[in-house]
């Protein structure tokens, strides 16, 4: 089993789910290679992120349930990190425009691993507001967006 080296946020599961679904066949490789990556745990994510797809409510959900082991539960050392994400960036999840209480998390999990960090996110200019990306930068933590995912892997 690899060590991990990507943390996928919520939002790539859903990208990968509305823009590339698993029953049109010409998707078929890119699910199956995703699958075998996070199955080997080259990519993870945490359970906030599975509580997140629940939302959802649809097939993504079983998926995700049925490699549940690749989504790792929140110990005490990720909540310890968590705390000091909160601390500095309090607005990551209070943010009024959407739900977003996975990020910290993703965010801890890339740090405590050294992993680089996939999401759709773009930097935010409101510091108050910060994106993922702003808070990556800040600990030093590689974030890179989907495609650039698929091109570092010989998709």
């Amino acid at each position: 089993m690899s060590a991990p080296r990507y943390v996928f946020d919520t939002n790539i599961f859903i990208v990968l789910k509305n823009q590339y679904p698993p029953d049109i066949g010409i998707f078929t490789p890119l699910w199956e290679r995703i699958e075998t990556l996070f199955d080997s745990r080259v990519i993870i994510s945490s359970n906030e992120v599975i509580e997140e797809i629940e939302r959802g409510n649809d097939e993504l959900v079983d998926w995700a349930k049925k490699r549940n082991s690749s989504f790792y539960p929140s110990d005490e050392q990720t909540q310890l990190t968590v705390r000091e994400i909160l601390k500095q960036f309090q607005g990551l999840v209070t943010s009024p425009k959407k739900p977003n209480g996975a990020d910290p998390f993703v965010i801890a999990l890339a740090k405590r691993y050294n992993c680089t960090l996939v999401t759709g996110e773009k930097h935010g200019g409101n510091p108050a507001i910060p994106k993922i990306p702003n808070v990556c930068d800040h600990y030093g933590i590689r974030c890179i967006k989907f495609f650039d995912f698929l091109r570092e892997n010989g998709f």
